[in-house]
């Protein structure tokens, strides 16, 4: 809810048409078994695009089963200090602290401490929630379990944006939320949530009867020899972690109040040994960590069925599919997880079937792609390595559409597919002006063609010709397809197709609703580096559309959709959608905030 457009992965994919796939020097063939090969090309390719893409410091680790084949630092954890970055330098892991939670979960699965079935309520008593899917609240508590918390299906907020970088115990936390509206019927979908591991991590604190970060040293860190592991602190604490950078410049450590969701501190050599766990099927040095029926259980889809996820595979914790992601061979099996944000990025990812794994951790905000890029490319030529067989020849190259292949859509189509369409990166219009069809997305504007497939792609203006390609977005083929009931903007890359938005229309406004137009601040927070400070709601073509504002920085568009006289929800499905806005006196209230209207307009609205 309320997102800045960086930190949203897909988005930078989907609108990057300068830099983000910038070509590195071709890679050497491999011959079966020579990893030095491998290490060689790395030891020379990574420095060069570190240098290109300004980022100030990356560690590298690759697996092979059980032997760490590699392990290496390159760049600097803190430029005014001058220090190294090693294979012992920790970074902040990010999403791939889900991983680590849902491990330690499934851990109290097996002593019975937790159930994966059972409503979280049983562990949680104080947490409860309110549903507009449901006419008896005490089944949508009851529809609230471990197994949907761990694989985003739940229904809850992506995220809780009030207090979002406070220090209070964890265990706060289901009482603070308690009361939270859902945000999609649990089961249906997945979305991901913050929020929903950030409850996991209480959970885990309330069966263990210890800290979350003494249960995770004892059952987890110690076990598995992962030294420089940890949920607490900051880089400034502990000479071994590594500071963050955004532009070349040193980030604020801010505190995170979501820990189990994306507080691990970690290095990739230390990830390497929980990587090596798995592939043992839960031993690591002869010490059974984790039985190997949680791991199949963590393995297994938990989503089949659901129809908006389209060719998104969801187990406990981990991505089993690329969901739109280039993949790395044709037929290979791949599960990963990365993780952003606080000016880090990082990447794991392993290949199952042939035990082969890359864990790669950066410590600056122009990192994402890169790791994503280097990441993709190792484990090709591990692959090569093991095989004696390149992976790809053309199967893994992005198709070649030529511009000749494209047509304007057809009046009637323009008239299907014209509208607004809410996406996780906001309000996404689609109109058709002079026969021709436009898209616009988070200050992005273009054409909309079909290709020879008659799927849409983007194509961009040049000197008042369309001669240019929006880079991935020209290349991303999108439609709108009718799933159940609803129209789904979705878009098909490297063959996968992944749902991105849902074409919303307009409602009829009541008077309640039309008077909540105007500017309102944030009440009653004291947060130093709070999220929000402010939103808007404007009227756009029959839409209320609300914006959040952080100080200076307008934040994204969303459709807000009226509910009843009391409630509305920003329209859509999906990450940071489904969430609801309530009225109250003078004000309007959503994520845990309050807000007082600044200023109205004065102008009367016709309707």
């Amino acid at each position: 809810m309320f997102r800045r457009l960086r930190g949203i992965p897909l988005l930078g994919c989907l609108l990057g048409s300068i830099g983000c796939h910038s070509q590195p020097p071709a890679p050497p063939a491999i011959q079966k078994g020579d990893y030095g090969a491998i290490i060689r090309y790395l030891q020379a390719r990574i420095p060069k695009d570190m240098a290109r893409e300004n980022v100030a410091g990356l560690s590298i680790a690759l697996v092979n089963g059980q032997e760490l084949i590699w392990a290496r630092g390159f760049g600097l954890a803190d430029k005014a200090q001058g220090v190294p970055v090693t294979p012992n330098t920790a970074f902040r892991a990010g999403g791939i602290s889900k991983l680590i939670t849902a491990t330690a979960a499934l851990q109290l699965v097996e002593q019975q401490r937790l159930a994966l079935d059972a409503p979280i309520q049983q562990t949680l008593r104080e947490f409860y929630v309110r549903s507009r899917f449901h006419s008896d609240q005490a089944e949508a508590d009851r529809a609230i379990t471990l197994r949907r918390l761990l694989s985003h299906q739940s229904g809850l907020p992506s995220e809780h944006l009030r207090d979002l970088h406070s220090t209070y115990a964890m265990g706060q936390m289901p009482m603070r939320v308690s009361g939270v509206w859902l945000s999609s019927l649990p089961g249906s979908q997945v979305a991901y949530s913050n929020l929903g591991y950030s409850l996991v991590g209480a959970a885990i604190e309330r069966s263990s009867g210890k800290s979350f970060e003494a249960q995770l040293q004892s059952s987890l860190f110690k076990p598995l020899q992962m030294n420089q592991s940890s949920f607490l602190g900051t880089g400034a604490h502990l000479s071994f972690r590594a500071l963050g950078y955004e532009d070349g410049n040193a980030s604020t450590d801010a505190q995170v109040r979501d820990l189990a969701a994306g507080g691990l501190w970690a290095s990739p050599k230390d990830l390497s040994h929980y990587v090596q766990m798995l592939f043992a099927k839960g031993s690591y040095k002869g010490n059974q960590v984790l039985d190997s029926t949680s791991i199949d259980a963590m393995f297994t889809q938990q989503n089949t069925g659901n129809a908006l996820d389209f060719d998104c595979q969801m187990g406990l914790g981990w991505f089993l599919a690329p969901c739109g992601d280039e993949p790395i061979g044709p037929g290979v099996r791949t599960y990963q997880h990365s993780g952003g944000g606080d000016d880090f990025a990082a990447q794991l990812t392993l290949l199952p079937d042939q035990q082969l794994a890359v864990i790669i951790m950066a410590n600056d905000s122009n990192a994402e792609e890169m790791v994503v890029s280097l990441s993709t490319d190792s484990l090709r030529l591990m692959l090569e390595a093991q095989t004696g067989k390149p992976v790809c020849a053309d199967d893994c190259q992005a198709p070649s559409h030529g511009l000749k292949l494209r047509q304007v859509p057809a009046a009637v189509d323009r008239k299907r597919l014209g509208g607004f369409y809410a996406t996780a990166w906001g309000v996404f219009r689609i109109k058709d002006d002079h026969e021709r069809l436009f898209g616009e997305l988070a200050g992005y504007d273009f054409e909309l063609l079909r290709d020879d497939q008659g799927w849409l792609r983007a194509q961009k203006k040049v000197l008042g010709f369309w001669l240019k390609d929006l880079g991935d977005l020209g290349r991303i083929q999108l439609d709108v397809v009718k799933v159940e009931g609803r129209q789904i903007l979705t878009a098909r890359s490297h063959g996968q197709r992944i749902a991105i938005g849902e074409r919303i229309e307009a409602p009829p406004l009541s008077t309640v609703w039309a008077d909540t137009i105007g500017t309102y601040q944030v009440l009653n927070t004291h947060e130093p580096d709070a999220p929000l400070s402010g939103i808007s709601v404007r009227l756009e073509e029959g839409f209320l559309v609300i914006r959040g504002q952080l100080h200076d920085e307008p934040l994204t568009d969303y459709i807000l959709l009226p509910v009843d006289n009391a409630h509305a929800v920003l329209a859509g499905s999906g990450y940071g959608l489904g969430d609801t806005v309530s009225r109250q006196i003078n004000g309007l209230s959503a994520s845990g905030y309050s807000f007082k209207r600044t200023h109205s307009p004065h102008t009367p609205l016709n309707f």
